[in-house]
């Protein structure tokens, strides 16, 4: 795994770049692409879905994958139009969820159909976290 580079905060989205501007370091413990180095979320977003944050799924074409739920993260892209089929997550619609910074295929936006209800999974391997 490369190591985690101090991230370039001025083309981060505001939300985002205002969680790197926090005073006290000792609270940050932030999840990067593990591609980049871009920031994508906060160690403390992650969730239970399901009763657990992490889950192994194989979609319809037989790629596996090991996700972690995170309820927010502000670094990541998301693309296409809300698809239920083949979700994982039963009511819940999913998109696309890439790296801000250089678009690698970081996991899925998972919402509910009133959009009020939502969370990313995450592919734990192409993430990583501060040590």
């Amino acid at each position: 795994m490369s190591e985690v580079k101090d991230p370039p905060v001025s083309n981060l989205d505001p939300k985002l770049r205002s969680m790197l501007e926090i005073e006290d370091a000792d609270d940050k413990s932030f999840v990067y692409c593990a591609t980049c180095s871009h920031v994508v979320s906060r160690s403390d977003e992650r969730i239970a879905v399901n009763g657990s944050f992490d889950h192994h799924f194989t979609n319809p074409h037989g790629f596996s994958f090991h996700v972690g739920c995170f309820g927010n993260a502000l670094g990541c892209d998301i693309s296409g139009a809300p698809e239920a089929a083949d979700t994982w997550f039963m009511g819940y619609f999913w998109r696309i969820a890439t790296c801000a910074e250089c678009h690698t295929h970081l996991g899925w936006y998972f919402a509910r159909a009133s959009g009020e209800d939502y969370f990313y999974g995450l592919i734990l391997d192409r993430i990583q976290e501060e040590q």
